[in-house]
């Protein structure tokens, strides 16, 4: 041990204080974090608060310029850009303004000319997250240092990894200004196809899919292959998320889509309810309803239903359970006790998806009493944003059998339908508004004749309302009629492809006497309640409605019909029909004349 002298101290102190004045300027200026080669941009700018920063939230102007002239003083190269992270980061916490404590000081033209002096050589990500910076910071891109950053960038394009490569894209997307940023883009795009063997990562694959349209469709093809071969080793997320990015694209990659559906199918973790709601709508988006995959999200939604706090989730998932023509009961039970308990926060979006997805499926849940006395006196038409949300309402409710006379009677008077949108090309309203009016109408004057009693349509203005149907169902409905006239010959006999007047498309009108005789239908017709018959029938004779019902008919998976054809079957009853139904799962076009024949002959005298 030993002593200092008394003479000495005074001279230390002074010393210490000129270290601890110069560590102070350091520390403002030292680099907080490292600049990993992997780590994102936004990770970078995010987490570029030091600690020192949090212990002292309140600056004063004065700090700009202490730190600026650090950064020129100091011979660093390093601490230029670490200068930088430190002005966008007090910039993005609103501690001091860009225009006029920054750009304004006397100081800022000589930091950027030390910046634009330190960025050759630098390394590329460094580069990239200053440039990223000065961007958003305001600065033009016509300035020079950018162009000599972006110029470095360029020089580096083939060098960098896969990883930087992408975020070298999806950054300069944002910037396309310059000839000179869409030289970068455009050989980073390039760099990207050329090396597409490097792209195996859940991460880089659905950055190529969430900007596919940038690529050729080749190198897509190849990414598409890529996806196939990795998806067994990614985790239920990661194949929730590329196969959800597939839907956001709209890109209907089926092998693909294909694999991604059996790997999650047979995954061990259960997704969470906003993760299936998502890859549900993506499953609706691209039209594929895999079976396997549903019955995988129905059963891990049932299991979580409690879990769900967010009624916009229920909401998706009834609205993609209705386009997808999905009929899984166990979850609309479980969906509709949610919906119960739960009533108060539900949005009418939700609720009038609920009604719509049960309309369209043809199911009523267990607790369908007290939920429609609970639903029905929040669907108002005076909270519904559209006439034509409204009119879907009603049309709803008419297919469950639930309307009133005055829900009814809102549609179809004239003040209504005068709201509704026409079609550009004509004064006439659009075909599928027209139809639903149409149904609801015959459905107030045949269904409920006896309480109905308020507006209904001039059926003579409708009269070229058609039915469209599919090359598949024009198809089978085809194959259908041409062997039915090896014993109805048409036109004595046999009518077809009738629209009526009723919104109602039926495939082939016929007359049987009580033996099954067909008798001639133009003297016993009445255009499904048009007109009255030329003759009364004859004792123990059907009128008769022949519908041939092709796959989309159907709920997907099951024999059972959709609402509104369920719908149509009673209308055509109520103005006294027999209905034959013809499923395409019972019809085959592949089997021989004769036995078809047989087939129709026998369905048709079934229902005497």
């Amino acid at each position: 041990m030993f002593r200092l002298s008394t003479n000495l101290i005074p001279a230390l102190c002074r010393e210490i204080l000129k270290t601890n004045r110069i560590s102070q300027v350091a520390r403002i200026t030292s680099s907080v974090h490292n600049l990993q080669l992997e780590h994102k941009i936004e990770d970078t700018v995010d987490n570029s608060v030091s600690l020192e920063d949090k212990q002292q939230p309140e600056l004063q102007h004065k700090d700009v310029p202490t730190l600026l002239k650090g950064a020129i003083d100091n011979e660093k190269t390093q601490n230029s850009f670490q200068t930088l992270e430190k002005i966008y980061s007090w910039t993005q916490e609103k501690k001091v303004n860009y225009k006029r404590d920054v750009e304004c000081n006397e100081f800022y033209p000589k930091f950027l000319a030390l910046l634009e002096k330190r960025t050759i050589g630098r390394d590329p990500r460094t580069v990239l997250n200053a440039l990223e910076m000065l961007l958003k910071l305001g600065v033009p891109s016509g300035n020079h240092l950018i162009e000599s950053m972006e110029t470095e960038v360029l020089w580096n394009v083939r060098k960098v990894s896969i990883t930087l490569l992408l975020q070298i894209m999806t950054f300069q997307i944002n910037y396309q200004k310059t000839e000179l940023q869409k030289k970068v883009l455009k050989e980073t795009l390039l760099t990207i196809q050329r090396r597409w063997v490097e792209i195996k990562s859940p991460a880089a694959i659905n950055t190529i899919l969430n900007h596919h349209n940038l690529f050729s469709l080749d190198f897509l093809g190849r990414i598409d292959d890529q996806t196939i071969e990795v998806a067994e080793t990614m985790s239920a997320e990661d194949l929730c998320r590329t196969f959800c990015h597939l839907g956001n694209s709209k890109r209907r990659a089926a092998p693909v889509l294909r694999a991604l559906a059996f790997h999650i199918a047979k995954h061990t973790d259960t997704l969470t309810p906003r993760q299936l709601a998502n890859l549900l709508y993506a499953m609706n988006t691209l039209s594929f309803p895999d079976q396997v995959l549903l019955d995988r999200i129905a059963s891990d939604l049932i299991s979580q239903v409690a879990e769900i706090e967010r009624p916009a989730i229920v909401g998706n998932i009834f609205t993609c359970m209705g386009q997808l023509r999905w009929r899984n009961t166990s979850l609309v039970e479980v969906l509709s006790e949610w919906v119960e308990k739960n009533l108060d926060l539900c949005r009418i979006n939700d609720l009038a998806s609920f009604i719509q997805t049960l309309a369209t499926i043809s199911y009523t849940p267990t607790n369908s009493e007290m939920l429609y006395n609970a639903i029905i006196p929040k669907l108002n038409q005076e909270d519904v944003p559209r006439e034509t949300v409204w009119l879907d309402i009603v049309w709803s409710l008419v297919t469950l059998g639930i309307a009133s006379t005055e829900h009814i009677a809102s549609i179809l008077s004239s003040k209504f339908i005068n709201k509704l949108p026409s079609s550009t090309a004509s004064d006439h309203l659009r075909m599928g508004l027209r139809l639903k009016l149409l149904n609801i109408n015959a459905h107030a004057q045949h269904l409920m004749k006896e309480a109905y009693s308020g507006p209904t349509l001039n059926l003579a203005e409708n009269k070229d309302v058609i039915v469209m149907q599919t090359r598949s169902e024009i198809k089978l409905t085809k194959h259908v009629q041409q062997n039915l006239y090896n014993f109805l010959p048409p036109p004595k006999y046999l009518l077809e492809n009738i629209q009526t007047s009723m919104g109602v498309y039926v495939d082939v009108e016929l007359s049987v006497d009580k033996d099954g005789t067909p008798i001639p239908i133009q003297d016993y017709t009445t255009h499904f309640g048009e007109s009255e018959s030329l003759k009364p029938l004859p004792d123990g004779a059907f009128r008769v409605a022949l519908f041939v019902w092709d796959y989309k008919d159907y709920t997907i998976g099951t024999q059972e019909l959709l609402g509104f054809n369920q719908q149509a079957v009673k209308l055509v009853e109520s103005v006294g029909y027999k209905v034959v139904n013809i499923p395409y799962y019972e019809y085959n076009m592949r089997n021989k004349t004769l036995k078809n024949v047989q087939y129709l002959e026998k369905k048709i005298k079934e229902i005497i």
